[in-house]
């Protein structure tokens, strides 16, 4: 290998953190200006290009998972444009893994579409790229007469995310969304594009001119401004099949599509659709569940386990409150004499919650000291599940069963003010800066300023029995009839969607610019957060009370007849399952990387996740 070697301490690569003692230091980036390769050579680890870098002809340059090549921003040319590049001539093999993916990103603090220019290939015999996540360049993936494959990629916030010509590639199980022109770009090309994810592109496949027969089917198309556009200079037609277009209704799929209809000296796209989603899409995943250990109670574990620090927190209908620590073990049990069923809080130093006596307390974290109790008035709700204790500054609030929500201190659980919403409360509040949402059984969202006072109520037709979930335009409830509704910061429905399932407690769950909901009729969905527009439905195996958890890309939902499953966030996808012998109506969690969840066994359960890639 010949080029510019630079021998410095990157410190916006590499955070430049001190090592502790015992701990061997970072290994240095990697950092090439402008470098021929001519030799068959190793990435790993951090690599820092500024300038351009050749892959001659008959050289293989092959990325160890994990490694992460960053570009430095230079615009030498003047066009707007990153000029930093990877050339290949000869070969690139780029595989990385679910865990440990490979990452092609720009090296700026703010990083943006066209940081950097492009990996280019011409008339290369190989460029193989799997589980690699392509971001900030200007024409991602730039190849002329190259034969490549693309898969179970990320390819995102580039201008264009590829630009292929005379070539042939396989391109599938990607997600391409984010890019601020086209997703994949090609032309005089055989390209087959199937199992692909495309979303938030201004055209997701864009076929510039010619086409060689490119086979695209099995792909999911949803909220671009075009799902494919053809080129002013392409004549022909496509007769893409099997696709699903986000909408069964051909008026909505023709208005994604751009081609004869708009302009009429183009070419004629003429779909065969999918009836609906299409499973498998995507970067593939698969896992197993190994059992681990079990914390048995003498009663339901309804409450979803709380990780606080180092400790998790269980508790049970038979009154006990227990702290585990990493390796599964009692630290301590406190008997509260009352059934234990609603979300926990914990802030460091101190636990909260209530019990069905019904009483609030506050426990020492350390080894579970009573600190203090405040009990309040019953009602003829009590007896069903509780909403849980909500941690606000100085304030812990409680959603009482007689419809009060309890404002009290901290420290010494002192009512600081109360608001009475006329009917029992379910739920936790939602908080943002400036506001609480509450929901309750009589149908109603009311919003109050961080002092209790109302601001706005809305009232509806059906109980609200799941925590509110803010999204960016406001706030999000779910109704028992299984209506799921968006308002404004400031009371206004901006959209509303009937899922036609029955719905309890299980709390929509905002993830990016999206919301999973799992329903009592079996279902698990996901949604726009900004339309309300249904993504996917997936099958559950039963009915789900348990708000999801979402981790790592993957949707973890437990259901009544004792299932426990994951999904994949993206393609919807089944995973992996277990099974234990009582329901499961709280959300799991994720504790020292295993997966912990409570059941109607009367046991805490923890498994080991092990991936099983394809």
């Amino acid at each position: 290998m010949r080029g510019w070697w630079i021998l410095i301490l990157l410190v916006g690569l590499s955070g430049c953190a001190l090592p502790r003692a015992g701990e061997a230091p970072e290994p240095e980036p990697l950092v090439l200006g402008n470098t021929l390769i001519d030799e068959d050579t190793l990435w790993s680890g951090q690599v820092l290009i500024d300038g351009w870098v050749k892959v001659a002809r008959g050289v293989t340059l092959t990325i160890a998972p994990g490694t992460e090549v960053a570009f430095v921003r230079r615009d030498l040319t003047l066009d707007g444009l990153g000029d930093a590049t990877i050339d290949v001539d000869g070969r690139l093999i780029a595989r990385g893994t679910r865990d440990a993916p490979i990452v092609f990103r720009s090296a700026e603090a703010s990083p943006q579409a066209g940081d950097w220019l492009e990996i280019q290939s011409n008339f290369s015999p190989e460029v193989h790229l799997q589980y690699c996540e392509i971001r900030d360049s200007a024409h991602g993936i730039h190849a002329h007469f190259t034969r490549g494959v693309i898969e179970d990629c990320i390819i995102r916030n580039n201008i264009d995310g590829t630009r292929i010509g005379n070539s042939r590639f396989v391109i599938r199980n990607n997600l391409v969304e984010h890019n601020i022109s086209k997703g994949i770009n090609f032309r005089d090309s055989r390209i087959e594009v199937t199992r692909n994810i495309f979303r938030y592109n201004p055209a997701g496949i864009f076929l510039f001119e010619l086409d060689r027969d490119s086979p695209i089917h099995q792909n999911n198309f949803y909220a671009n401004e075009y799902h494919f556009r053809l080129g002013d200079f392409f004549t022909g037609d496509v007769y893409p099949r099997d696709n699903w277009w986000g909408s069964a209704d051909p008026a909505v799929i023709a208005a994604h599509i751009y081609d004869s209809r708009m302009d009429d000296e183009v070419g004629t796209v003429t779909p065969a659709p999918a009836p609906g989603w299409r499973a498998g899409s995507g970067p593939r995943d698969a896992l197993d569940l190994v059992p681990v250990a079990s914390y048995s109670t003498a009663g339901f574990v309804d409450a979803p386990p709380l990780v606080a620090g180092d400790r998790l927190l269980v508790a049970s209908w038979d009154g006990t409150l227990s702290a585990l620590d990493a390796q599964g073990r009692q630290v301590w049990r406190r008997q509260l004499g009352e059934v234990l069923d609603a979300p926990l809080a914990a802030d460091g130093e101190r636990i909260y919650g209530q019990s069905w006596k019904p009483e609030v307390f506050a426990l020492r974290l350390r080894d579970g000291r009573p600190l203090w109790r405040f009990p309040y008035a019953p009602s003829p709700a009590d007896d069903h599940r509780q909403g849980g204790v909500v941690l606000l500054d100085d304030l812990v609030l409680v959603p009482a069963w007689n419809g009060t929500l309890h404002a009290l201190d901290k420290l010494t659980g002192t009512p600081r003010w109360s608001f009475d919403s006329g009917a029992a409360l379910r739920a936790a509040p939602a908080l943002d800066e400036e506001r609480i949402y509450l929901a309750d059984t009589g149908g109603r969202l009311s919003a109050l300023d961080l002092q209790g006072q109302l601001l706005w109520q809305w009232a509806g037709d059906e109980p609200l029995l799941a925590v509110p979930q803010l999204i960016p335009q406001g706030v999000v409830v779910l109704g028992r009839g299984g209506t799921l509704r968006a308002f404004s910061r400031d009371g206004e429905i901006l959209w509303q969607q009937e899922l036609n399932e029955t719905c309890f407690y299980a709390a929509p769950v905002p993830v990016d610019t999206t919301l999973v909901v799992a329903t009592a009729g079996s279902g698990l969905w996901r949604l726009s957060a900004a339309t309300g527009e249904v993504i996917w439905r997936a099958q559950l195996s039963g009915p789900s009370y348990a708000t999801p958890l979402v981790h790592r890309g993957r949707i973890f939902v437990g259901d009544n007849d004792g299932t426990l499953e994951i999904f994949g966030l993206d393609g919807g996808d089944s995973l992996a399952r277990t099974t234990v012998s009582g329901a499961i109506q709280g959300a799991p969690a994720i504790f020292q990387d295993h997966l912990v969840f409570g059941a109607r066994d009367g046991a805490l359960h923890r498994l080991r996740i092990e991936d099983r890639l394809p």
